[in-house]
């Protein structure tokens, strides 16, 4: 009974294991090179501005003579393009930035895979000199939304409001941890 157990056993693994692999070859797709997808994903208004090494896809749109420019800053796995429809709505009347940030989008990674978010802010400045630009809001959308309160406190000057969507959260340090097995380190609440 149990080599018959065992044998159906190899014989659901093995099973599995194939149509694992057959998803893998129908899904994958290589990388594709930065330059075949500008045709794309980078006409104009988009241009590329050197900044760190890399080469940062970026869109600087609306009236140039805007005090106050809205710099818009996309989420995790996400890039300048989640923002289409809030840059088509704010350019008549305002301008707008936006930008892949480095590892996202036709950026690329950044040469020294530093992703903190102290590194963003930094980056998000280092945009802000580039275009001559002293200070702006700033709109973030998930991680886009940590890396502008982020800016806001290590820039202050920079920020003159911000505009969170959804953005990842401060980091804290837990004072205490509940553990899950009731041992003496952890007590149950009572009112």
């Amino acid at each position: 009974m149990l080599r018959r157990t065992l044998k159906w056993a190899g014989l659901v693994l093995a099973l599995f294991l194939l149509a694992v692999a057959a998803l893998v070859a129908v899904a994958w797709a290589p990388d594709r090179p930065v330059q075949s997808l500008k045709a794309r994903w980078a006409p104009p208004p988009s241009q590329f501005v050197r900044i760190e090494g890399m080469d940062v896809h970026l869109r600087d749109e609306g009236p140039r003579d805007d005090p106050l420019p809205i710099v818009l800053i996309h989420g995790t796995s996400a890039s300048l393009h989640t923002w289409d429809g809030w840059a088509d709505a704010l350019k008549p009347t305002r301008r707008v930035i936006r930008f892949d940030l480095p590892a996202f989008g036709l950026t690329g990674p950044a040469p020294d895979a530093d992703y903190t978010l102290a590194c963003y802010a930094r980056f998000v400045t280092q945009v802000l000199d580039h275009l001559k630009v002293k200070q702006a809001v700033l709109a973030g959308n998930s991680l886009g939304g940590g890396i502008a309160w982020k800016t806001a406190v290590d820039h202050p000057a920079r920020v003159s409001a911000l505009v969170l969507v959804d953005p990842s959260g401060y980091p804290i340090t837990a004072l205490s941890v509940p553990s899950a097995s009731g041992s003496r380190r952890s007590r149950p609440w009572r009112p």
